[in-house]
């Protein structure tokens, strides 16, 4: 994380700083993972409060501590109103600070791949951060953002969510230049209802894009209706192996032993690739993830290489 003192802290997340004005370049949410003078961030869920551990991480190396409350702990303590705000809070100032480029996604299945696909690739353009493992909610997203520097030149950052609004939060600390849904799927509909709820919930991703951001999409989701008054007047790029009316698709496709081989057409040419992956999904995830990587700049050239490795 980039250097920030607590007194700016303070004013970063309008709290109260008690103690001592320190400088911090770490921050955590588990005691497991406490460096020497981190800040430790004491979240609080509907089973667990992780004020009871801050003598726990004080004895583990902690400097200072975020609170929602003054605790009787010598460490200095910024007392906000809510710690899980005030972390994503934190975690878009850091973003802020950083001019990477940055590209959000989200989908009911192949987030995982999709963001692999799309790191390789722009790790051809420049130093790149990526989520790691499946670290996509309102913990695990700023989490990421906070491990953002200036020596990185890229960002994908995979959103998830189990309920409405999950994803209007995230986004809107990511500040992503483009974002995309992978797909959409009637599966694990617990907090979303119903397929409408999902595809509503996984829309709030445009939310958090600037007004010459680009809107990316599945075209084989026919959700577009559904999400146009989030995108409003942004760009709009489609991509499937199938449909008709996609920026990006794929053709000449040959199953071979070494993986699926296809010309990857995109609105500024093709190229033919070797993707080493089987099956149709994968094609699919590949076209999304060109997409994702070429609205950041990546070349023909970049995406090839990077699905080569």
């Amino acid at each position: 994380m980039i250097s920030v003192t607590l007194s700016q802290l303070t004013d970063i997340l309008n709290g109260e700083l008690q103690g001592a004005d320190i400088t911090l370049d770490a921050v955590t949410t588990d005691t497991r993972k406490l460096t020497p003078g981190c800040l430790f961030v004491a979240l609080k869920g509907e089973r667990f409060d992780a004020h009871d551990f801050a003598d726990q991480a004080k004895a583990g190396g902690a400097g200072a501590l975020l609170v929602s409350r003054p605790l009787d702990i010598d460490l200095p303590q910024l007392i906000v109103k809510d710690t899980r705000l005030a972390f994503g809070e934190l975690a878009a100032w850091v973003r802020q600070q950083v001019p990477a480029r940055v590209v959000a996604l989200t989908g009911s299945s192949g987030k995982t791949s999709v963001k692999e696909m799309t790191a390789a690739i722009l790790s051809q353009c420049g130093n790149t951060l990526y989520t790691a493992g499946n670290l996509n909610n309102d913990i695990g997203v700023p989490m990421t953002l906070l491990r953002l520097t200036p020596e990185y030149d890229y960002a994908v950052i995979e959103l998830g969510a189990n309920h409405q609004g999950e994803i209007a939060w995230t986004v809107s600390l990511t500040r992503p230049e483009a974002a995309l849904v992978n797909n959409l799927a009637a599966a694990h509909l617990e907090g979303f209802g119903s397929l409408a709820g999902v595809a509503k919930a996984k829309g709030e991703i445009f939310s958090g894009l600037p007004e010459n951001g680009i809107a990316i999409m599945n075209a084989d989701n026919n959700d577009w209706l559904n999400w146009q008054s989030v995108i409003g007047s942004r760009k709009v790029w489609r991509f499937s192996p199938n449909a008709a009316n996609s920026d990006f698709t794929a053709t000449n496709i040959h199953v071979t032993s070494h993986g699926t081989e296809f010309t990857l057409q995109t609105p500024t040419g093709s190229v033919d690739v070797l993707l080493p992956l089987p099956g149709c999904h994968n094609i699919a995830n590949a076209l999304a993830a060109a997409a994702l990587s070429m609205s950041v700049g990546a070349t023909l050239d970049a995406i090839k290489a990077g699905w080569q490795i």
